[in-house]
């Protein structure tokens, strides 16, 4: 029987598009992978479809995250200028242990009962590459934390078993050919923009943002060029992978970029935002029922 994996893109707030589109296949039955990996905001979206938690990861998108206390806008001249550590643009502190770990606790005893091997993808600043980090061995709040670190909007490294760890995004947003390296066969990925649209080097105020990092690792500012040009050569193997006959992978994205860009407090957005993601499922279910024919009775 083939092996089935799933991967989900981060992106901030965008990233809504994804879980919508998660909670659409888990509300349609199809929701059984050999192994998910998730990047960046997805991370958490993958730990609550793998613990069958559809409705915490919907009130969290839908009620939590267009929060002043996630947001802080009023420290983006703080956090360009590296005044203080303890004012950060996104405060994920706030996001992981309020949010998920306090008012959202994931059911542990599911996750690691789900014969789903979850993968957390992070960057280790030492080791200048990504570290997939998992809920069997680490904490998952931990994990959550580091996962969700982007350079510049939360002012510091998370310490994950003794590795310093950011966001994955700086090395590459969709890493594809690790799910292949774990004996996958075929690949659902769902993305959060659309196929079509270019990933952009990072911007001056991205570099601003990011100075901090430059100082102390100097190799950074050049990972987050070539991150661009993985995620082209990424989603260029899905396409060619989706081309095959009979196809090797699916790929769910929206037509247009979504309502809600990387970083908003707007509500309305968000919610819009995660509706399109759960629309594109529903329109696409025989396609996504076809291509997993194969592997239905996989787990």
């Amino acid at each position: 029987m083939e092996r089935l994996g799933l991967i989900l893109e981060g992106g901030g707030l965008r990233a809504g598009f994804v879980a919508g589109a998660v909670m659409a296949l888990m509300d349609l039955g199809l929701s059984s992978f050999h192994t998910g990996l998730a990047v960046s905001a997805s991370v958490p979206t993958l730990a609550y479809c793998a613990s069958g938690q559809r409705k915490e990861m919907e009130r969290v998108w839908r009620e939590e995250l267009n929060s002043s206390r996630l947001v802080c806008y009023r420290n983006i001249a703080a956090a360009s200028l590296g005044l203080s550590e303890k004012r950060p643009i996104l405060d994920i502190d706030y996001l992981v242990y309020d949010v998920f770990k306090k008012r959202y606790p994931l059911d542990m005893a599911s996750l690691k009962k789900n014969p789903m091997k979850c993968l957390f993808a992070a960057t280790d600043i030492h080791e200048e590459g990504l570290r997939f980090l998992s809920p069997e061995k680490e904490d998952c709040y931990v994990v959550f934390n580091a996962c969700l670190a982007v350079p510049g909007c939360y002012p510091k490294t998370v310490r994950v078993n003794g590795f310093e760890c950011v966001d994955a995004g700086t090395i590459n947003p969709l890493p594809v050919s690790t799910l292949f390296a774990q004996g996958i066969d075929k690949i659902l990925g769902i993305l959060s923009r659309p196929l079509n649209c270019e990933s952009e080097p990072p911007s001056w105020l991205e570099r601003t943002l990011f100075w901090r990092y430059f100082q102390k690792y100097d190799w950074m500012l050049e990972k987050l060029w070539e991150a661009a040009e993985a995620y082209k050569e990424e989603v260029s193997r899905l396409e060619r992978l989706a081309s095959m006959n009979p196809p090797r992978a699916l790929i769910i994205s929206p037509d247009r970029l979504p309502p809600a860009p990387f970083i908003t407090r707007d509500k309305q957005k968000i919610n819009r935002t995660v509706d399109m993601g759960y629309r594109i499922v529903e329109k696409r279910q025989q396609d996504i029922l076809d291509f997993l024919e194969t592997t239905s009775n996989l787990l």
